[in-house]
């Protein structure tokens, strides 16, 4: 029988020779090695039998084994031990050790422990809390009745346009959509800091926060592997360019180099493709439909 550090040298990606997360590990059509998915974005060639015309797919089994295996939560000081397809929410919203930070301005460089955070709050926000506290139950109320929809509702809604209906992201924020037809809720960005906009997720326009690409994604059902840049246009890595994102528009008649197309396969990309692949790992790296 296989040890418990066999099964974890059988599911090393061969990149960063580390377990990839459970909504991470991918395998290759060539020798169906299993990778992280943001690892193996990074390179042009199969790192194991150096074919260049791969194809990845997602390591359903492996994930199933992966999520259920016990690791202890990174945190300093905590000792919980959890399975890995619970650690993010373990460390998100439950652990006494993840260090918070205060989204007040004036607190930006303030940071403390969860079970600190709310003597801080009451501490130094007391009156935000006493104004806004109707809100959360608002959030709770609307997530319990989307749960509570049946089968057939939840497929009627996926139907229509999301323009004039409230619509929540993952962080639990209402979001609309902008003059891009991309997905807003106006919190800030999170994952790396962009140079080309205000920090902040909209409103109408520009970068979004990934739970607002992962609704672009899921609203617009676009296949395995494909976002949507910050001028709203889908867009995809190729097979000749695996690492650089497309969308094929024609938004580059005045560069000389280019036949004015953004791609679709290889060469150049137009800006808001570029900037999609500084973020790709930075921010959306979790993000595939």
């Amino acid at each position: 029988m296989a040890s418990t550090d066999d099964l974890e040298l059988t599911l090393t990606c061969a990149i960063c020779l580390d377990v990839p997360n459970p909504d991470d590990a991918i395998e290759t059509s060539c020798c169906h090695q299993l990778f992280c998915l943001s690892c193996i974005t990074t390179v042009g060639t199969c790192p194991v039998c150096r074919k260049t015309d791969f194809q990845t797919v997602p390591a359903h089994f492996a994930r199933r084994i992966i999520g259920g295996m016990i690791i202890q939560c990174p945190n300093d000081g905590c000792t919980e031990k959890v399975t890995r397809s619970n650690l993010t929410d373990h460390i998100s919203n439950h652990c006494a050790y993840s260090l918070l930070g205060c989204p007040d301005p004036k607190c930006k460089d303030m940071k403390c422990f969860r079970k600190e955070f709310l003597v801080h709050l009451i501490k130094e926000h007391e009156d935000v809390l006493m104004k806004n506290y109707h809100k959360l139950w608002e959030i709770e109320n609307i997530i319990a009745e989307k749960s509570n929809q049946s089968s057939d509702d939840k497929t009627n809604n996926r139907l229509f346009d999301d323009r004039l209906d409230k619509t929540l992201n993952k962080f639990g924020l209402h979001t609309r959509l902008g003059s891009t037809g991309k997905f807003y809720c106006g919190g800030q960005l999170d994952g790396g800091q962009c140079s080309c906009c205000n920090k902040r997720c909209g409103l109408s326009n520009g970068c979004n926060c990934s739970g607002c690409m992962l609704l672009d994604v899921q609203k617009r059902r676009l296949p395995y592997g494909w976002f949507v840049n910050r001028d709203g246009a889908a867009t995809r890595c190729s097979e000749m360019e695996p690492t650089k994102f497309y969308c094929g528009r024609m938004v580059m008649k005045n560069n000389p180099t280019t036949d004015g197309y953004c791609g679709p396969d290889n060469g150049e990309q137009c800006e808001a493709c570029r900037i999609l692949n500084e973020q790709r790992h930075s921010r959306y790296a979790q993000i595939w439909s």
